[in-house]
């Protein structure tokens, strides 16, 4: 592949991601709700896109089961439930906590000064949006450095990282707070403490899970009290 092409399937990959980041952003925030329609076009008018990225975004996140494809009716927001959410976190907490365990006894000082560098500008964060791509960058980076690819191509089909858009926008932590979280498995990471590293990547993993079941139960609570 010419650069020219890597640097337009780069760019689309990027549209592509802030897209679905928008619609999670919006599902979040209350503005889409469970059984709302997402119409291509317009989502592509209001981005001021074509609908070939908008249709992808779409679909990724119909994979991810945030949305549902209906024949010959399009595409709505699926109804989540808390139990959905603790088995999706629960199953990322168990693949993220082996992962931790793995880079703590393979990462190298290259990854290190790498995550160091992406640390140091999670610091600069200026919203959760912000934070949330460089949350799932460090966590790519620690599933990289386990140095498995069993590991790497199950972590990244089952797209668990990509809820981070939704959890860090009803999160109750501070941008410092959860900037301070990551500094602390960087330096589990860097100890080779590799069963504190995993047991600190499970309660990561486990309270940003918990913190998105709380705000669907709430919501769940909200819609049964209103009728």
């Amino acid at each position: 592949m010419g650069k020219h092409a890597e640097k337009e399937t780069a760019s689309k990959g990027t549209l592509r991601k802030k897209i679905r980041n928008y619609i999670q952003h919006q599902i979040a925030s209350g503005r889409f709700q469970a059984g709302d329609r997402i119409v291509e076009t317009q989502l592509a008018k209001e981005l001021n896109v074509s609908q070939a990225p908008v249709r992808e975004a779409i679909l990724e996140l119909a994979a991810m089961g945030i949305l549902e494809e209906r024949p010959y009716s399009g595409s709505f927001v699926r109804k989540l439930t808390a139990e959905d959410v603790e088995d999706i976190y629960n199953t990322r907490a168990f693949l993220d906590e082996y992962a931790a365990r793995q880079a703590a006894r393979n990462i190298t000082d290259q990854q290190l000064s790498e995550m160091e560098k992406l640390l140091h500008h999670m610091d600069e964060a200026e919203d959760y949006q912000d934070l949330a791509e460089m949350d799932m960058e460090f966590h790519a980076m620690v599933v990289d450095a386990a140095g498995s690819p069993a590991l790497k191509r199950t972590w990244e089909n089952l797209r668990l990282v990509e809820w981070t858009e939704l959890s860090a926008a009803v999160t109750k932590n501070t941008l410092e707070e959860l900037a301070k979280q990551h500094w602390r498995m960087y330096q589990l990471l860097k100890q080779r403490a590799d069963h504190a590293a995993g047991a600190y990547m499970f309660i990561h993993i486990k309270n940003f899970g918990e913190e998105l079941k709380r705000y669907l139960q709430q919501q769940e609570a909200s819609d049964a009290s209103s009728k």
